[in-house]
Order: C-alpha cells, then sequence, then structure tokens
C-alpha cells in the first residue's frame, strides 16, 4: 500500500467519480483505476461499487475511508513538520497578475476571509513570466495567471475567460452605434488610448491589428498600462480602448463608459496554479476553496 494509492481512492471518494479524481491529482483516468485496483487487491476486499453511470462505497469502503482520510493527513502533517517548521503557514503567499488579483481574486479572498479570518495573505504581482519564473524559483503554493506552467511539481485549473471589448465615452456619436461590434473602420480615425507595455491583453490586440486592420496606424493620445486610469480617460472623453469586459463592467453599467465586442479577437484564459503536494492545512483550505468558486467554469478546448 502507498500514498498514492490512498489519494486515488479518497479523491475519487470526494469526488464522485474516477474522472474527476483523476483531474483534481492532474493523473490520467487509467492511472487512478490502477491505484484503485491495487489497493484493493492489496486489502483483499472491494472498495468501491462500480457500474457504467454510478459508483458508491462498499460496507468495507466506508470503514476504510476514513482510515484512508487520515493517513494522509498524517503523511502530510508529518512532512509539513519537518520541511515547514520555521514557515508560518498561517500565512498564505499568492503571485498573480494585477488583472486577475483586481476583478477576480480579491473577490475571492475576501469569501475565503469571512470562513477563516485568522488567515492572512502576502500578495506578490506581476506579469505571466514574472509569476513563472518565481515559482521556478522559490517553489511558491499558489499562483493566478494568463499561461499554463509546464511543472510536474504543480497542478493547473482554468478559472475564467477574458474576452475583449471597446469602450467609449458615453456621448451620441457612439451611442448611435447600438449593440452592433465596434467599426473597425473608426480605428486610425478616433483618438485611442493604449497600452505601453506587451501585457497578454496588449499583444492581442496587436495580433488582431495585423490581422484585420494590418495598414492601418493608430491615432494614439495615450499610452498607459493602469486600467482604471484608461477607463477613467475614456470616460472623460480622451479617447477609445480596448479593454477585458469584466474589467469595463462597473464603469458600463454606471453609465460611464459604452462597451462593443471586437469581432475576431480572441479570448484569454485564466489558470489557477496549485501546488500537488506539501500544502499546510491552511494551504489545503484556501486550495479547495478556490476549485470550487472556479468548478464550473467552462474549460479551453485542448491544444
Amino acid at each position: 500500500m502507498d500514498f498514492k494509492q490512498l489519494e486515488s481512492f479518497v479523491a475519487a471518494v470526494n469526488e464522485g467519480s474516477f474522472s474527476n479524481a483523476a483531474d483534481r491529482l492532474q493523473l490520467s483516468q487509467s492511472m487512478v483505476t490502477i491505484h484503485i485496483r491495487n489497493l484493493e487487491k492489496e486489502l483483499g476486499t472491494r472498495l468501491l461499487n462500480r457500474t457504467t453511470r454510478s459508483m458508491e462505497l462498499s460496507q468495507d469502503g466506508r470503514t476504510f475511508y476514513g482510515y484512508a482520510r487520515e493517513m494522509l493527513k498524517l503523511n502530510r502533517d508529518s512532512i509539513l513538520a519537518l520541511s515547514r517548521a520555521d514557515r508560518d503557514d498561517k500565512t498564505i503567499d499568492i503571485v498573480a497578475t494585477p488583472f486577475i488579483s483586481r476583478y477576480y481574486l480579491a473577490d475571492w479572498v475576501i469569501g475565503f476571509n469571512r470562513l477563516h479570518p485568522d488567515i492572512n495573505f502576502k500578495f506578490f504581482t506581476g506579469y505571466n513570466s514574472e509569476i513563472h519564473g518565481r515559482l521556478e524559483k522559490d517553489g511558491g503554493e499558489f499562483a493566478f495567471c494568463n499561461m499554463k506552467i509546464m511543472n510536474s511539481d504543480y497542478a493547473v485549473r482554468h478559472c475564467g475567460i477574458a474576452n475583449l471589448v471597446v469602450i467609449t465615452p458615453n456621448d451620441a456619436r457612439f451611442r448611435a452605434l447600438g449593440s452592433q461590434p465596434f467599426p473597425v473602420a473608426l480605428f486610425g480615425e478616433v483618438p485611442m488610448i493604449t497600452r505601453s507595455s506587451t501585457s497578454t491583453l496588449q499583444q492581442e490586440f496587436m495580433r488582431w491589428m495585423k490581422q484585420s486592420i494590418p495598414d492601418t496606424k493608430l491615432n494614439v493620445a495615450a499610452a498607459i498600462d493602469d486600467t482604471e486610469t484608461i477607463k477613467r480617460l475614456v470616460a472623460a472623453g480622451v479617447g477609445v480602448s480596448v479593454i477585458s469586459e469584466v474589467a469595463a463592467r462597473q464603469y458600463v453599467e454606471e453609465g460611464r463608459v459604452l462597451s462593443f465586442p471586437l469581432e475576431g479577437t480572441m479570448p484569454y484564459h485564466l489558470y489557477f496554479v496549485y501546488k500537488k503536494k506539501f500544502l499546510s492545512p491552511e494551504q489545503t483550505l484556501f486550495r479547495d476553496f478556490i476549485l470550487e468558486q472556479v468548478a464550473h467554469v467552462d474549460r479551453p478546448a485542448e491544444d
């Protein structure tokens, strides 16, 4: 008997299926099946009664489940006691992009804090490359970014999609457009507020321009990275800009700006990255809380 077998069995029970357990553990479904079958063989009893449509614990499985959870907890706690004795486990370190921190993570942390007010947070914000480099160098537990990380120590869960829109001043000229997509002919004509960096959003907008309007030269009124400043400038009539739909939502609802779809742009994806092993009890609580928040988010098609 080994801990991989125990992890597969407990995950299958908690997640309700082998496929969901495989997703949680970042294993193939066949490997989860092998682990559980080998565990049943070693114990000499069936733990799970399985059909093509359902799965339930056997009587022996119900008895063993509690012991399996306890063994996994003891294993995790013993490792933490040796490897993390000098760290404050009440503080959860998170690295994230500024966009995800502002428009997603803040609400999640507020929700978690209401349930666990004694657990603290420490944040680092940066671009995707900085986040990946920090994980590779320091081995942090949690990250929120726009790119998958290819590291076997980490699991990756899709947690959102950000669509690009054009925001404009709320004036008669743009109100006349109704709900139609933003006319591409206006790019190059209207003053434009762009990004000064090569953020994920800016890269996608530049890709779209090269493909859709390659001969257009933008009339740049300002170049700035801060999204909140961009929205204020647009609301004041300085120009139009391309930002994410979720970032524009509050200003649109308040009537301060108008929002128009930008046809042909690709949404960018948001990912929750977490370490597979050696999480403290507090970190495990946070991981499970985030996974619950994003449980119903549609996942992107595999490349």
